[in-house]
C-alpha cells in the first residue's frame, strides 16, 4: 500500500484499523462448529442392530398377469429361448450361492398363495412344467434349490382413496383446474425414458437386462417418475393427484411389512424378494431405512 505523505499520520491509522477484522468474531466459527460436530457426536443413532438381510430382484413381468400384476411386459426377451434360460441358470446360481436366500417373497397376492402351493409342490413332483413368469422361472427354481417347501406372496393392493375413485376424466379434471402445464412439464423426458427402456429390452440378453435393472440409477431414474406429472394435479381441498402417489406408497409400505413379517425368527434371515421393478427404489428405501436389515444389492457383472 503507497502512503500520501499528504495523508494525517490519525487519519492513516484510522483506515488501517477500520481494515483490519474484527478480533471478537476470530473464534465464533470455530467454537460453533466444535458444538456442533459435538452435538453430532452424540446424536441418538441406531444401527449396528442389523441381524436379517433382504435383496429385492426387480424384474419385468415374464407373461400377462397371472398374478393381477399391473405392468404386462412387450415379451422382446423370450425368457424361455435357450439363451435366456441359460442367462437364468447364471442368475440363480449366483443368488444361490452369494445370497443364500432363506425365504423367497414374490409378488402374488397372499389369497392366491394356495395356487403357488399347489403349484410348487408340483413342480417339485415333476408332475407340472414351469409356466412363463418370473415367480416360477426365478422364484420355484430359487427355492427347489434351497430345498425349500414353499414361497411366500406379500403383495398387497390398498383401496384407491376417494379422491381418485371419484374421477371420471383426469384430463377434464386438469384442465378445469389449470393443471395441464404442471402435468405434461416433464412428458417429453418421461417419454425418453420410456423409450430408452424398450431399446434395451431389445438389445440385451436377459442377465444383461437383469443387471441393467437393478442399477441404481435406473432405480432413481423411475423415483423421479412419480415426483412428475400426476402427482401435481390437486390443491385446496381436492388431491387426486398427490393422493394417487400416495396410494402408491401405502401399497409398498404394506409390502414392507408382510416383508418385515417373514423375519421374526431370532436367527438371521436372507429374503429374496422378486418383485416388479418399479417397486425397487421405494421397497430399497424403506428397507434400507430399518434398522434391523441389512439390504444386499443384486449384481449380475
Amino acid at each position: 500500500m503507497k502512503i500520501n505523505k499528504l495523508l494525517p499520520l490519525s487519519l492513516f491509522l484510522l483506515v488501517i484499523t477500520n481494515c483490519q477484522a474484527p478480533k471478537s468474531s476470530d473464534n465464533e466459527g470455530p467454537q460453533q462448529l466444535s458444538k456442533v460436530a459435538e452435538a453430532i457426536g452424540n446424536f441418538p443413532r441406531l444401527e449396528g442392530k442389523e441381524k436379517h438381510k433382504a435383496m429385492v430382484l426387480g424384474t419385468f413381468h415374464f407373461n400377462r398377469n397371472l398374478d393381477g400384476s399391473d405392468v404386462v411386459s412387450k415379451n422382446h426377451i423370450d425368457v424361455m429361448s435357450e439363451t435366456s434360460q441359460e442367462g437364468l441358470e447364471d442368475i440363480i446360481a449366483q443368488i444361490v450361492t452369494e445370497f443364500k436366500p432363506t425365504k423367497i417373497a414374490v409378488e402374488w397376492r397372499p389369497d392366491l398363495q394356495p395356487t403357488v402351493d399347489s403349484l410348487y409342490q408340483e413342480y417339485l413332483n415333476g408332475t407340472w412344467k414351469l409356466g412363463k413368469h418370473e415367480t416360477f422361472q426365478l422364484g420355484f427354481r430359487i427355492a427347489s434349490k434351497m430345498g425349500f417347501p414353499g414361497i411366500t406372496c406379500i403383495d398387497n393392493r390398498p383401496r384407491q382413496p376417494e379422491s381418485v375413485l371419484s374421477l371420471d376424466d383426469w384430463d377434464t379434471y386438469a384442465r378445469e383446474n389449470g393443471y395441464e402445464e404442471i402435468w405434461h412439464e416433464f412428458d417429453d423426458e418421461n417419454a425418453e425414458l420410456n423409450a430408452y427402456m424398450d431399446e434395451m429390452f431389445s438389445e440385451l440378453t436377459l442377465k444383461e437386462y437383469f443387471a441393467f435393472l437393478n442399477q441404481k440409477d435406473v432405480a432413481q431414474r423411475f423415483k423421479k417418475l412419480w415426483v412428475t406429472g400426476l402427482v401435481n394435479l390437486g390443491q385446496g381441498d381436492n388431491y387426486a393427484g398427490a393422493d394417487l402417489t400416495g396410494h402408491w406408497f401405502q401399497r409398498n409400505t404394506r409390502i414392507f411389512t408382510n416383508i418385515r413379517k417373514l423375519m421374526e425368527e431370532e436367527e438371521e434371515q436372507r429374503v429374496l424378494v422378486i418383485y416388479g421393478q418399479s417397486h425397487k427404489w421405494i421397497l430399497d428405501e424403506l428397507l434400507e431405512a430399518s434398522p434391523e436389515i441389512e439390504l444386499v444389492q443384486p449384481d449380475f457383472d
